[in-house]
C-alpha cells in the first residue's frame, strides 16, 4: 500500500469532451483538466481545509507540487515521477484514486489526459470567470454583408470555422411577433403586423424596436424576470405562510425598468436605498428586495433562527443573482469547490446582520407609501385641523373669565386633604391551573365588582353563518376559544365584507364594558374592528374602533375588555369588521363576548373577606400566596370633591385594578413587589368608590404597594399654578391658558371638531399601502457576527469582523463594512462576474439559453461559456457602456443572429442540434406568465391597468382550504382585475397559482435565477380545460364573430391572421374550416352541449345562435392551444 496522500472526492462532469481535448495540441486547464479534477478530487483535496484529505490541495498549483512526506503529487513534465499519476493508474484497489466507492472512477481517456497535461508542465489557470472581463477584439469573417453588430462577427466566424452559415432573415411577420413578446410579452395586432410589413423606411425595425422598449408593457415583462430572483411573494412562507403586503415594490421594479435605470443605480438602491444620503421614499421602498424573506409565525419556533435563516437568504441570493455564485455552499464549512471559507461566508454576512427587521409577523419596519389622493387628503385634514387650533388658542373675555373661576376652585381643591381611604380587605388566595389562567380568570371577587355579564340572558345574532357554528357561540358562557370545542362562532360568505355580530340584550341596561375572547387557533382574523353599543332605535351611543390598521388582535386565551363610555341605557352591542385592503376574505369568529353592567352583580357570587387595619399606603405588604393564584384586595376611596386622582401601585408579579367597576389596569408580567411600578390617573367622583385590585403570584413570594395622591395635574402645570397671577411671566401665562383649553366647556365644540378631523387622519392615514423594507439599527446596537458552527445559530465560533472574499477584487479605497459597501463592491469596474452575470441572463430570456447555459453558477462547478469572447465583449460593452439595459437589450434584437429564421436546416440540425453556435433563430415556448397574457391579448379580455394590488383570477376551486384546514378562500376577481396580466396573479408561496406553477413558474420560496423549461400533458390540460383558458376562447370566439366579417372564410382568415399573426396559408385554412364545419354540425345536434359550452352569461352575439357560437369556441381554443401560438420562434 503506497502512503496516504490521496482521497476520494464528488463533483460535476465538464462540457468539453475529453476526446476533443486529447486531439487538441495544448492542454487548457480551464477547459480540459479542472472539470475532471471538480467531479473526481476536489470534494477531499479542494479548497474546504475541513474535509480536506491527507493535507492534499489540488485546485491550486501550489498545493499540487508541494511534496508530503517528500513525495510531490505532481512533477511538472513527468508523468512518471507524479505520486497522482502513480494513484490514477495502479491496479492495486487500496491505493487507486478515486477509490472505487466514489463512483467517480475516470475513465482511461480523461487518465490519458492527466498524463498529457502533466507532461506539459502541469499549468494551472484562475477560473476563468474569476478574471475581469477584457474587450476582444472583433473576429474578421468572409461574408461580412451579413453582420449588423458585433455580436454577428462572433458567431459568424465561429460557423464559418466549419464551412456552415447562418440561417436566412425571418420574415417580417415574424420578426414583429418575436420582437413584440420579447420587449412587452405581448403578441402584437393585426394592424401592427401589416403596419411593420408594409413599412418600407430602412430603419423599420429599429423604430419598431424603440416604439416597443418604450411601452409600459416592457416593464412589466421585464419585472417577472426580477421578481425570479428578488423572490418576490404575496405570502410570508413556511407552513402557515401569512398573507404580505408588498407589491408596492413590484411597481418599482416595474418603474425601474421602464424608466431604464441604469443596472448600477437599479443594484444600489436595492441593497442598500435605506443607507444613501437623505433617500427617497423610492429609494426606501426598492430595498424590499430583502424583504422578500421568508418569516415564520408559527407557535414554538425561535424567532433568532428564522431571522439568521432570511439574513443568510440574503447573502446567497445576493451572490447568486449579481455574481453567479452558490455562496450558500459555504454557510456550514468552506466552498468545496470556489474559493470562499466559511470564515468569509460570515464576514460577508456581517454586513447584512445590522438590520432592524427580525423574524416577526408584523413584517416592521413598514414603509408608508401614500397615493397621491391620500397626500392630498391628509394635508387637506392638516389645514382643517390648523385652522380649528388656531380657533382653540383664540384668547376671548369669556375664556378669560372661565379660566380664573377654574384657576380659584382648584386652588380650593388643593388646600382639600386627600381623598379618605378606608380599611384594606383581602380575599383569596384562589388557584388557577397555571399562570396564565389565574390571571386571565374571573374568580368570585371580580365577578362580584365588575357586575353581571347580561349577554348571558341576550339573543345574538351575526351576519352568515358557516361551519355550523352560529351566534349564540359566543354567549355560551364558555371561553376556551378552540373551535373543536364547539365554543366559536364563524361567518364566511364571499359577499359579507364586513361581517358583524350582534347580542340584543334583554332589557336595555347601563353598561361598564364588554369583553371579547378570541378564538385560539386563528386569532388574527379579529384585527381591524369595532365595538358598538346602541340604543333601542339602534342610534349609536358609543363607537370604539380597535386595530384599525391590521396589526395585532387581541389575545387568545385573555379577554379584551373594551370600556362603555356612555350614561345611556344600551340596547344592543355589535361587533363588526372594518373595511381592510390585506384582507381578501373577512371572517368574523368569536369565542365569547361578555357584556357587563354598572350594577346587578350576580347574586350567587359568595365571597368572603378578611380586614387588614394594620396595612398602611405607600409600602410594600407580603401576601401569602400560592403558586398560580391570585389575591384579591379592596377598599373605598372617598373624595371631597370630583377630579382626577393618581393612583400608584406595584405587585409580585401579575396586577389587574377596578375602579366601580371599570378596568383601569392590567399588567400580566413576573417580578418582585416594588413601590411605584405601575401609575394611573383615574377620574373619581364625589364621595364614596370602590377599588378592586386583583395580584397573581406566579411563584416564590408574593406582595402588593398601592399609594394614593390628591388632585392630579400635569407635573408643569402645577407650579405655574401656585404662583400669582401678576407675577407669572408670560411663557407661564400662556402654559396656564393652554392647559385649561384642553378642557374648558365653552370649546368643548372646537375640541370635539379636531378629535374628529384626528379620526378622519387616521382613517387615512391607516388606509395608507405599507411595505417592509430595510432600515440600519443605530450604532449602538449593532449586532455581534459569528461564525456559526456547522451552520448551526445555537453553535457560535469566534467572533467575525464585516468584509469581503479574499479571492475577489478587493474594495476600492473608503468602501464601507455595510450593505452600502457590497452595493459598491458589486458594480465595482475590476469586478469579474458583474456584467457577464447581467448580459448571460437577458442573452437567455432572448434565445432560450445563456451563453452560459449554467445561469446559476458561473463558479468551478458551472459549465464553461460557449461562445466566452462574445460573452466578455457584452459584458464590457454594458459595463462601460453605464450600464444601460435598454440598449444592451435593442443590441441583442438588432443582430442578424437574432433575426435568423427559426426553421431548422437539415446540415447544422445534425451537427447543432440545441443549437448551442446560434446558427438559427430562437424557439422555445413562451413562459407560464406570457402563454396567459398571449391569451387574454387575443381573446380582446386583457386589461391594460398597471400597478395595484395582486388579483385573483379564476383558480380550481378549495385549493387555500385544503391547504389550511378552511382557514383560507380565494376570492375571485370581478370585473378588470379578472384580466390583468399573469404578472399580477396573487402568489402564494406555499399554493402558488396553478396554472402558472405548470407552465414552471417557481414558487419564489428561494431566487430563481433560471426556470427550467419542461414540456408536459399537464399543460396541454390547462390551456385546453382550465376554466380561465376556456373563458378566454369564449371572448376569442365572439371576436372572431363580431370582428372577423360577415361570412364564414372571412372570420376564419381573421382567426388565423389575429392569432399567428401571419399571412393565411390555404393548407391551415382548410384544415380550421373542416374543424368548425364538423363541430357545427355536432353542436347544432347538441344544443344543451352548445349553451354550457359558450355559456349563458354572456348573450350571443347578433345574427348567432349557441350552435355557432359553441362551434367558433372549439375553434377558439384549438388556434390558442396550436404550437405556433405557444411557441416563440
Amino acid at each position: 500500500m503506497r502512503n496516504g496522500l490521496f482521497s476520494c472526492g464528488f463533483g460535476l462532469v465538464g462540457v468539453f469532451t475529453v476526446g476533443q481535448a486529447l486531439a487538441s495540441e495544448s492542454i487548457d486547464y480551464n477547459r480540459d483538466i479542472r472539470p475532471v479534477f471538480s467531479r473526481s478530487c476536489f470534494a477531499c483535496h479542494g479548497p474546504d481545509e475541513e474535509a480536506r484529505k491527507a493535507d492534499l490541495r489540488l485546485d491550486v498549483r501550489e498545493g499540487a507540487v508541494a511534496e508530503h512526506d517528500g513525495i510531490p503529487a505532481i512533477v511538472s513534465g513527468d508523468r512518471a515521477a507524479s505520486e497522482l499519476y502513480a494513484r490514477i493508474t495502479t491496479d492495486d484497489p487500496d491505493d487507486r484514486m478515486p477509490p472505487e466507492e466514489s463512483s467517480h472512477a475516470l475513465s482511461p481517456a480523461e487518465i490519458e489526459l492527466i498524463g498529457k497535461w502533466i507532461d506539459q508542465g502541469a499549468p494551472y489557470a484562475r477560473h476563468w470567470a474569476f478574471s475581469p472581463p477584457v474587450r476582444p477584439a472583433l473576429p474578421g469573417v468572409v461574408e461580412s454583408v451579413w453582420v449588423r453588430n458585433g455580436i454577428d462577427q462572433f458567431i459568424l466566424s465561429g460557423l464559418e470555422a466549419t464551412g456552415d452559415r447562418p440561417s436566412p432573415e425571418a420574415q417580417r411577420h415574424v420578426l414583429i411577433r418575436r420582437l413584440s413578446l420579447d420587449l412587452s410579452g405581448l403578441p402584437p395586432t393585426p394592424a401592427e403586423v401589416e403596419a411593420f410589413v408594409n413599412d418600407k423606411r430602412a430603419n423599420a425595425y429599429e423604430l419598431l424596436i424603440d416604439d416597443l422598449l418604450s411601452r409600459p408593457a416592457y416593464g412589466e415583462r421585464w419585472a417577472r424576470l426580477w421578481l425570479d430572483v428578488a423572490r418576490y411573494a404575496d405570502s410570508a412562507g413556511y407552513g402557515s405562510d401569512p398573507l404580505r403586503v408588498i407589491w408596492k415594490y413590484r411597481d418599482w421594479v416595474i418603474d425601474a425598468f421602464n424608466q431604464n435605470m441604469p443596472y448600477n443605480q437599479f443594484t444600489i438602491e436595492q441593497l442598500a436605498g435605506d443607507l444613501l444620503p437623505e433617500p427617497s421614499r423610492d429609494q426606501l421602498l426598492a430595498t424590499a428586495f430583502h424583504r422578500n424573506t421568508k418569516t415564520n409565525t408559527e407557535g414554538g419556533t425561535d424567532d433568532e433562527e428564522f431571522r439568521v435563516e432570511a439574513v443568510r437568504d440574503r447573502v446567497d441570493t445576493t451572490m447568486q443573482v449579481w455574481m453567479g455564485l452558490t455562496m450558500g455552499c459555504a454557510k456550514c464549512h468552506s466552498h468545496k469547490y470556489d474559493p470562499i471559507t466559511q470564515k468569509e461566508y460570515y464576514q460577508f454576512y456581517a454586513m447584512f446582520n445590522q438590520t432592524e427587521d427580525a423574524d416577526r409577523g408584523d413584517d416592521s419596519p413598514r414603509l408608508p407609501y401614500p397615493s397621491e389622493e391620500q397626500t392630498q387628503r391628509l394635508a387637506s385634514i392638516d389645514d382643517e385641523i390648523k385652522a380649528l387650533q388656531a380657533k382653540l388658542n383664540e384668547p376671548t373675555p369669556a375664556l378669560a373669565k372661565g379660566q380664573r373661576a377654574w384657576e380659584l376652585r382648584s386652588l380650593r381643591d388643593l388646600a382639600k386633604p386627600e381623598p379618605k381611604r378606608s380599611v384594606w380587605e383581602i380575599s383569596g388566595p384562589f388557584e388557577g391551573n397555571d399562570f396564565d389562567d389565574a390571571f386571565a380568570k374571573a374568580f368570585a371577587p371580580e365577578r362580584l365588582a365588575i357586575g353581571e355579564n347580561v349577554a348571558l340572558r341576550g339573543k345574538a345574532r351575526q351576519s352568515s353563518t358557516s361551519h355550523d357554528a352560529p351566534a349564540k357561540r359566543a354567549i355560551d358562557g364558555n371561553t376556551s376559544g378552540k373551535f373543536e370545542d364547539g365554543t366559536v362562532t364563524h361567518t364566511n360568505n364571499p359577499d359579507d365584507k364586513e361581517p358583524w355580530w350582534e347580542v340584543a340584550l334583554a332589557e336595555p341596561t347601563d353598561l361598564t364594558q364588554v369583553v371579547i375572547w378570541n378564538r385560539a387557533e386563528i386569532p388574527e382574523r379579529l384585527s381591524a374592528f369595532r365595538v358598538s353599543a346602541l340604543d333601542a332605535d339602534r342610534n349609536s351611543l358609543h363607537e370604539t374602533d380597535l386595530f384599525e390598521n391590521g396589526k395585532g388582535h387581541p389575545k387568545p386565551d385573555e379577554g379584551f375588555a373594551i370600556p362603555i363610555e356612555t350614561d345611556a341605557n344600551v340596547s344592543y352591542v355589535r361587533i363588526e369588521l372594518l373595511p381592510l385592503d390585506s384582507r381578501k376574505t373577512p371572517i368574523l369568529s368569536l369565542a365569547e363576548v361578555q357584556v357587563f353592567t354598572r350594577t346587578g352583580a350576580d347574586a350567587s357570587v359568595k365571597t368572603e373577606w378578611v380586614s387588614k387595619p394594620e396595612w398602611v399606603d405607600d409600602t410594600v405588604h407580603t401576601l401569602e400566596a400560592g403558586d398560580h393564584s391570585a389575591v384579591y384586595l379592596r377598599r373605598k376611596i372617598t373624595a371631597a370633591i370630583a377630579g382626577t386622582q393618581r393612583l400608584t401601585l406595584g405587585s409580585g408579579d401579575s396586577i389587574k385594578a377596578w375602579v366601580n367597576g371599570r378596568e383601569i389596569l392590567s399588567k400580566k408580567t413576573k417580578r418582585e413587589a416594588k413601590a411605584g411600578q405601575e401609575s394611573v390617573s383615574v377620574s373619581l367622583p364625589k364621595g364614596e368608590s370602590e377599588l378592586l385590585v386583583k395580584i397573581v403570584n406566579h411563584d416564590k413570594k408574593s406582595g402588593f404597594y398601592f399609594d394614593v395622591e390628591g388632585v392630579d395635574f400635569p407635573e408643569a402645570i402645577l407650579p405655574v399654578l401656585l404662583i400669582e397671577e401678576a407675577k407669572r411671566t408670560s411663557a407661564q401665562a400662556e402654559k396656564i391658558a393652554a392647559h385649561y383649553r384642553t378642557f374648558a366647556s365653552e370649546l368643548e365644540p372646537v375640541r370635539k371638531s379636531i378629535e374628529a378631523k384626528r379620526k378622519d387622519r387616521k382613517k387615512v392615514s391607516d388606509s395608507i399601502v405599507t411595505t417592509p423594507y430595510m432600515r440600519e439599527r443605530p450604532l449602538a446596537k449593532r449586532r455581534e457576527t459569528y461564525l456559526m458552527v456547522k451552520g448551526s445559530f445555537l453553535s457560535k465560533g469566534d467572533v467575525v469582523q464585516a468584509g469581503f472574499p479574499a479571492s475577489f477584487h478587493a474594495p476600492a479605497d473608503g468602501t464601507p463594512l455595510d450593505r452600502m459597501g457590497v452595493a459598491r463592491w458589486l458594480m465595482q469596474p475590476d469586478n469579474p462576474l458583474t456584467a457577464r452575470v447581467a448580459v448571460n441572463r437577458f442573452w437567455a430570456q432572448l434565445f432560450g439559453r445563456g451563453l452560459l447555459d449554467t445561469e446559476e453558477d458561473f463558479g468551478t462547478q458551472g459549465n464553461l461559456p460557449d461562445h466566452p469572447e462574445l460573452l466578455d465583449w457584452l459584458a464590457v460593452e454594458f459595463r462601460d457602456g453605464g450600464w444601460d439595459v435598454k440598449q444592451l437589450l435593442k443590441t441583442m434584437v438588432t443582430s442578424a443572429t437574432y433575426r435568423q429564421s427559426a426553421k431548422v436546416r437539415g446540415r447544422l440540425a445534425k451537427r447543432d442540434p440545441r443549437n448551442i453556435r446560434l446558427g438559427r433563430g430562437p424557439r422555445f415556448r413562451l413562459e407560464a406568465e406570457m402563454v396567459r397574457d398571449q391569451a387574454l391579448a387575443l381573446s380582446g379580455l386583457g386589461s391594460v391597468k398597471m400597478h395595484g394590488p395582486s388579483v385573483y383570477p379564476p383558480q380550481p376551486p378549495n385549493l387555500w382550504q385544503a391547504a389550511f384546514n378552511g382557514q383560507r378562500n380565494w376570492a375571485t376577481s370581478q370585473g378588470e382585475d379578472r384580466y390583468r396580466r399573469g404578472f399580477y396573479t396573487f402568489l402564494r408561496r406555499t399554493v402558488p397559482y396553478p396554472s402558472m406553477a405548470t407552465f414552471d413558474a417557481p414558487s419564489r420560496e428561494i431566487c430563481a435565477v433560471r426556470r427550467i423549461r419542461t414540456n408536459t400533458p399537464l399543460q396541454s390540460f390547462v390551456t385546453l380545460n382550465d376554466e380561465a383558458y376556456v373563458e378566454f376562447a369564449r371572448a376569442l370566439a365572439w371576436r372572431i364573430y363580431a370582428e372577423g366579417g360577415g361570412s364564414t372564410d372571412e372570420r376564419l382568415k381573421f382567426a388565423l391572421r389575429l392569432t399567428l399573426a401571419k399571412p393565411v396559408e390555404a393548407s391551415r385554412l382548410a384544415a380550421i374550416r373542416d374543424l368548425f364545419e364538423s363541430e357545427l354540425a355536432h353542436y347544432r345536434q347538441e344544443s344543451t352541449g352548445a349553451k354550457a359550452l359558450f355559456g349563458e352569461t354572456v348573450p350571443v352575439p347578433d345574427g348567432a345562435a349557441f350552435p355557432e357560437m359553441a362551434a367558433w369556441t372549439v375553434v377558439a381554443n384549438v388556434l390558442l392551444n396550436l404550437d405556433a401560438i405557444l411557441m416563440k420562434g
